[in-house]
C-alpha cells in the first residue's frame, strides 16, 4: 500500500470524513485529498500529526513499516479482528453528525466473517419516509475480504437496511436490501441515501455545473428535481450514504 491509501484507511478507522479528518489532525483538507489520491506523497510533518493523535499512535508501526506489533500495543487498522467493536450505537436521522460515526461492527464466532448492522428501517424510494429505528439493530455475515476488495468499502463504514417504494425501479425493487458506505468525500454521480426534513430517501444523483445536483429516480413516472451542493449539509437536507450494493428477489 502506499501512504495515501494508509492514510485513508486510518481515516476510515474513525468513520471520519476527509473534512473531519483533517480538522481532528491538523491536516489541511487540500493536502489530505491530494495524498490520498496518489497525487503527492505525505511529508513527515503529515505522518507526525497523524500518530500525535492519542487514538491513532496505536498505527504508528503500520504506518511507517506496514508491520504490527500487537503484543506492543501497534496494530492495522486493516485488521478486522482489533476493530474496537463498543459503543453500539442507533442512527438519528435528525442527528446530522451521525453520519460521521463508525458503523459498530460485531465478531463473527468463526472469526472469518463479521456482522454488519442491518437497521429494519427504509429509505423510501417513493414519496418519503419517516424512519424508525431500533435500539439494537440485527446483523448479517459478511466476509471482508469481498468487502474491502470486491466492494471497495471499509467495514466500519457501512451498514444495511431496506428500500421502500418503486421510484427506483427497477434498479431496486420494493424490499430490496441496500449497502450504504457513509464514505462520501467525492460526489460523484451514483445511487444515494438521504435525509430530506425526518424521512430517508434513496435517489440517484447526477452532478451538473454550476453546482448543481439533479435528483432522479430511476422510474420515469417521478419527475426530477434539482438542489445544490451546498444544501446538502444544511438543516433539512443531508447526505447519508452511497448505495454501493443491493441484494433483491428476481
Amino acid at each position: 500500500m502506499n501512504y495515501g491509501e494508509k492514510i485513508k484507511a486510518v481515516r476510515n478507522s474513525l468513520g471520519m470524513t476527509q473534512q473531519k479528518f483533517s480538522e481532528f489532525t491538523d491536516i489541511s483538507i487540500s493536502t489530505l485529498k491530494k495524498v490520498e489520491s496518489g497525487v503527492s506523497n505525505p511529508n513527515i510533518a503529515v505522518i507526525e500529526k497523524i500518530i500525535a493523535k492519542e487514538e491513532l499512535f496505536k498505527y504508528s508501526f503500520w504506518l511507517l513499516s506496514e508491520r504490527s506489533e500487537p503484543k506492543l500495543g501497534q496494530i492495522s487498522p486493516l485488521d478486522v479482528d482489533q476493530i474496537d467493536t463498543s459503543g453500539l450505537h442507533n442512527i438519528n436521522v435528525n442527528d446530522r453528525d451521525e453520519v460521521n460515526r463508525p458503523t459498530p461492527i460485531f465478531k463473527n464466532k468463526d472469526k472469518k466473517h463479521i456482522e454488519l448492522p442491518f437497521y429494519e428501517i427504509s429509505a423510501s424510494a417513493g414519496v418519503g419516509l419517516l424512519a424508525e429505528v431500533e435500539e439494537r439493530p440485527k446483523t448479517i455475515s459478511f466476509e471482508p475480504h469481498w468487502l474491502r476488495n470486491e466492494i471497495g468499502v471499509c467495514p466500519n463504514n457501512v451498514f444495511l437496511m431496506l428500500v421502500d417504494g418503486d421510484s427506483m425501479q427497477p434498479t431496486l425493487k420494493n424490499g430490496s436490501m441496500i449497502m450504504v458506505n457513509r464514505d462520501v468525500d467525492n460526489l460523484s454521480d451514483g445511487v444515494y441515501v438521504m435525509r430530506h426534513d425526518n424521512n430517508l430517501l434513496v435517489k440517484r444523483l447526477q452532478m451538473l455545473p454550476g453546482g448543481i445536483i439533479r435528483v432522479k429516480s430511476d422510474n420515469t413516472m417521478y419527475d426530477p428535481w434539482e438542489i445544490t451542493k451546498s444544501q446538502l449539509d444544511g438543516e433539512e437536507l443531508a447526505l447519508i450514504g452511497r448505495v454501493v450494493w443491493t441484494g433483491q428477489k428476481m
